[in-house]
């Protein structure tokens, strides 16, 4: 938990306390989703992903995880996340996540919203 805060906290000093540096940075964070960081892996329920720019900067359970102020939070409860890509959904990577409104089947799943390098397409 330490390490999520102090990534957390690193994030938002990144991103500066100003509207026009907060559009730069680009700080969003996804809350209340079903998390699957990769295929096989079990599902951690009631996430908080923060994204920073085109980076996945943390990754915790919402009881744990504080939220950056001056970010664009987005509520998934109920919804179900999943990589977009060949990584894993994980700190360090590229933000290219499909969100699900039901758990992955293993097929083509159709996402009901898709990010791609930190930025949604739909």
């Amino acid at each position: 938990m330490l390490r999520n805060l102090l990534v957390i906290i690193a994030a938002v000093a990144l991103a500066g306390c100003q509207e026009s540096q907060y559009q730069e940075s680009k700080i969003r964070v996804l809350i209340g989703a079903t998390l699957i960081t990769s295929p096989g892996a079990p599902p951690r329920e009631d996430t908080i992903l923060v994204i920073v720019g085109n980076t996945i900067r943390g990754i915790g359970s919402r009881s744990d995880m504080p939220v950056p102020q001056n970010s664009e939070r987005v509520d998934l409860q109920g919804k179900w996340v999943v990589s977009a890509g060949e990584t894993a959904v994980a700190e360090g990577q590229p933000a290219s996540l499909n969100v699900l409104d039901h758990p992955p089947s293993g097929g083509d799943e159709k996402p009901v919203r898709r990010m791609v390098a930190g930025n949604w397409l739909q």
